[in-house]
């Protein structure tokens, strides 16, 4: 492997186990020491205030499974917007590093382990989420999910969560920094996937099958929540959002998590699909991909505070006891002897309603 210029030629010198590769050349864009410091630069500063914010009134609140979940999101978000610093000088001096040297794999290591980890590690607290309100409204006497009933299991299974992610995603540097490629840093990183494509078939495949397992945990949990305030408020999207139990507001982090979710995490992984199943005949295309994916999955660290701003805003927390309470269908007579059954109907009802209202309400936090 040799550098000539600002381009990057591979023969296959290189100890490749794909008889169909011969050379791969991929050129660094301008756009490495000119945009992509500036976007992250862009996510940093957006990044770490909103974070913090967030980060001090989570703290300050009751210990909920909900913001615990929560709190774990914002730290991993925190760390990975101060690896965009290292990042940022990656992209600014990536060139003039040999592959190898200790600042190469210094600044490999901790750009890639921080994203890794950080991606991983906040779909894992976004299912403990939407698993901890369905069970909450839905199954609050479920014995399997006594899990999340309580603060301390609830941190157990936090730290379980980054113990599994940083285990897998270190042996995956591991495994990546003893590759042995010359050239620059830009070399090793972008293409020592392409001529190892054996050994990060499993990576790849062990990263999509957990997005995609996740992904449809999630879609269950919350189909099944909304169906749940739909059957209980019968059918009123108006009742359901302006009752006691705000369950509009509860919608609206089920929509806001899925959507966000699904924008940020999918590109990536359909990348990694990408990956395994091409011939690599185009790998700048494959790298300017490969590059924009992870950027939009990188928006994530300031989606989520963003988001729980907003939610947590008074703006969203009012009207919401503006719903007047419907009135009972009395019959004509009022001596009838119905009235009694009606009432007591009623009241059986109005008893169920505040039950999911208050399940509503711890959802919320």
């Amino acid at each position: 492997m040799s550098v000539q210029g600002n381009f990057s030629i591979y023969s296959s010198g290189v100890n490749d186990t794909d008889s169909h590769q011969s050379t791969c050349m991929i050129k660094p864009d301008e756009s490495h020491k000119i945009i992509l410091p500036w976007l992250y630069l862009a996510l940093a500063v957006l990044g770490l205030p909103t974070n913090g914010i967030v980060l001090v009134d989570l703290w300050r609140s009751e210990r909920t499974p909900t913001i615990i979940f929560t709190l774990n999101i914002i730290i991993s978000d925190l760390l990975m917007c101060f690896s965009f610093f290292i990042r940022i000088a990656y992209y600014k001096e990536n060139t003039n590093w040999q592959s190898g040297t200790p600042a190469c794999k210094a600044a490999e290591m901790i750009i890639f382990s921080c994203f890794y980890i950080n991606l991983y590690c906040n779909m894992g607290f976004l299912l403990w989420t939407s698993i901890n309100r369905y069970t909450t409204v839905v199954k609050p006497g479920y014995a399997l999910f006594k899990v999340f009933k309580h603060t301390q299991s609830c941190w157990i299974l936090c730290f379980l969560t980054w113990l599994i992610v940083i285990t897998v995603v270190g042996a995956s540097m591991g495994v990546k920094l003893r590759l042995q490629m010359n050239g620059t840093c830009f070399d090793q990183v972008v293409n020592s996937y392409i001529f190892y494509k054996n050994k990060f078939n499993t990576i790849h495949c062990l990263g999509t099958s957990a997005f995609f397992f996740i992904l449809c945990l999630m879609l269950v949990s919350y189909s099944l929540l909304v169906f749940h305030l739909q059957k209980v408020r019968g059918g009123s999207l108006v009742g359901a959002g302006y009752g006691p139990g705000g369950g509009l507001k509860v919608r609206r982090k089920i929509l806001a998590s899925v959507i966000m979710f699904v924008l940020c995490f999918l590109p990536y992984h359909v990348q990694r699909i990408n990956l395994l199943i091409s011939e690599h005949e185009n790998c700048q295309a494959e790298f300017r991909i490969k590059r924009c994916t992870i950027f939009i999955a990188a928006l994530s660290c300031c989606l989520h505070p963003v988001l729980q701003l907003v939610f947590r805003s008074r703006c969203c927390r009012a009207n919401r006891n503006n719903r007047a309470k419907p009135k009972p269908d009395y019959s004509k007579s009022l001596d009838t002897p119905q009235i009694h059954t009606l009432n007591v109907t009623e009241h059986i009802e109005e008893a169920k309603r505040n039950s999911t209202e208050r399940s509503c309400k711890q959802t919320e936090e």
